[in-house]
């Protein structure tokens, strides 16, 4: 059986509670756990023109989705999987905000970023829900193994435009 393999959303929400311990001052200062393979994807850089940045922020964000040649199902179950990804990702900044925002008492802080957390761990729930039930619609409809590498290009999270 083939599944997809995404970035282990879990670990995000462990990542949240060791954040909330001890902030990093610098990117250097977060373990790097990326796998041989993430490594390469992300040696691979593309560079758009302005007037191409400008038409890719203006268009659809599921364009990309919308374009590729899955079966609807699948399709919707992307764009299910992406705007939980974009939610969670929005919280964490959120949450980077509150642990930075010096102009609240500690408690205050404490209880927001609290809350936060337990918000995230929902949505990352969901996500893995929503994956789980890509997976299985990808093996029920027999999908080449093509299209589900093509599906998971798709929900990965250097797609994830905001």
């Amino acid at each position: 059986m083939l599944s997809l393999s995404f970035r282990n959303p879990a670990e995000g929400a462990a990542l949240v509670q060791q954040t909330v311990a001890q902030t990093p001052q610098s990117l250097e200062d977060v373990p790097d756990s990326d796998s041989a393979a993430e490594q390469v994807r992300r040696g691979i850089e593309v560079l758009l023109s302005p007037e191409a940045q400008k038409a890719a922020k203006s268009g659809d964000k599921n364009a990309d989705i919308d374009a590729s040649h899955l079966p609807d199902r699948i399709k919707e179950q992307l764009k299910l999987i992406r705007s939980i990804q974009e939610r969670i990702a929005k919280r964490m900044q959120d949450m980077q905000a509150f642990m930075n925002d010096r102009s609240l008492s500690p408690r205050a802080r404490e209880g927001k970023i609290r809350q936060l957390q337990m918000e995230i761990m929902a949505m990352t729930n969901s996500l893995i829900q929503a994956t789980n039930e890509l997976n299985q619609a990808m093996q029920q409809m027999k999908l080449s193994l093509a299209d589900r590498t093509l599906a998971g290009t798709l929900v990965s999270p250097q797609n994830l435009q905001s």
